[in-house]
């Protein structure tokens, strides 16, 4: 683990539940699509060979493979870029949005299958 992952793990606030998910994304230069590995309330990490850089701002769309509802974030920040992994900060959701990202993320905490982890 480098210098700038233990500080992003220092100021982590939430649980990070693992997921594998699509995601689209779109800063108003391009439109992309990855996978979010892991997500919270606050953030999610995304592995995507569509390049991004730091301080970028993103909309997004996660899309569960199990479910025919997703969740939209109207504005992202990029946090932190590593390769084809970059680390985004939710800063506008709006409510139903959000709900569907809370349930979203209780569901999977609760599935019994799951590993737990805190980045």
């Amino acid at each position: 683990m480098n210098c700038q992952q233990e500080q992003i793990g220092e100021a982590r606030s939430s649980e990070r539940i693992k997921v594998q998910c699509t995601l689209v994304f779109a800063n108003g230069r391009q439109v992309g699509e990855g996978r979010a590995r892991d997500v919270s309330a606050h953030g999610c990490s995304v592995e995507s060979p569509v390049p991004v850089k730091e301080g970028d701002y993103l909309q997004l769309r996660l899309v569960r493979p199990d479910c025919d509802l997703s969740a939209c974030v109207s504005l992202a920040a990029v946090q932190w870029v590593q390769g084809l992994q970059f680390g985004v900060r939710f800063i506008k959701v709006d409510e139903k949005h959000y709900a569907r990202l809370n349930n979203f993320v209780t569901q999977e905490r609760e599935n019994p299958w799951r590993k737990r982890y805190f980045f």
